[in-house]
């Protein structure tokens, strides 16, 4: 970790703000939320720093405040294949955290990024004080667990054409903030997102994009007709 770090027991407003507004914690006890915020800590990471690698032991959960986390795994050949990207108010770690063996994938930070550090051992003591948090979390893995089977449905049944479709919605939807349905990724970590090959992305890109459906930028895609689109990915 960096050495940007911000202890939240010096009171930083905004980071007390984060935990008590995080759905996580929202209806925690004040002395269990206190104990959170007294143990908890800001790292701020930039692009294409490493939050940590497959193998690594786990030893704090996050939270995105700021930024975009890339979630991804690699093979002993060297290829690398993007996984997630972890977005505003999202967590991840959570796995490896809960269950104490080593982390499954790399987080790598995807742009500048704030992140929530939390101990894993502070958050099982947490745990213990509030029972309640723990079904919050198996709520949070039942949630990975479809999107994971969701993608594995669209590896094997859909053609290539849904499945980039399908991606390319699904990253652009899921920062509600943003007036433009709008994504920064290069085509080759779309490409893994999706399951193909880069140029078969490259191609099919090209052509919606000639057809004025998306605008191509250099690392950004735009939805220009995203109802298009969500027709595409669900005619698959």
């Amino acid at each position: 970790m960096t050495s940007m770090t911000t202890n939240l027991g010096r009171r930083s407003t905004k980071i007390i703000d984060v935990v008590r507004a995080h759905r996580l914690f929202q209806d925690l006890a004040p002395d269990a939320l206190d104990q959170l915020c007294r143990s908890a800590c800001i790292v701020r990471f930039r692009r294409g720093e490493t939050i940590f690698l497959k193998g690594d032991a786990a030893n704090a959960l996050f939270i995105v405040v700021e930024g975009a986390i890339r979630v991804s795994s690699g093979s002993a050949d060297g290829r690398t294949a993007m996984l997630n990207l972890i977005g505003n108010g999202e967590i991840f770690g959570e796995v490896a955290v809960l269950d104490g063996l080593p982390r499954t994938t790399d987080a790598i930070a995807h742009c500048d990024s704030v992140l929530l550090s939390i101990a894993r051992r502070e958050l099982l003591d947490l745990i213990d004080m509030q029972p309640h948090l723990m079904m919050k979390l198996i709520v949070l893995l039942c949630g990975r667990v479809r999107a994971t089977s969701q993608q594995v449905e669209w590896l094997m049944l859909q053609s290539m054409p849904a499945r980039l479709a399908g991606t390319i919605m699904r990253l652009a939807e899921r920062d509600t903030d943003r007036a433009r349905l709008r994504i920064e990724l290069t085509q080759q970590q779309v490409s893994e997102m999706a399951g193909m090959s880069r140029e078969s992305v490259n191609k099919q890109l090209a052509r919606w994009a000639s057809q004025g459906w998306i605008r191509l930028g250099p690392q950004t895609l735009e939805i220009v007709q995203p109802d298009v689109l969500r027709t595409v990915a669900a005619e698959g």
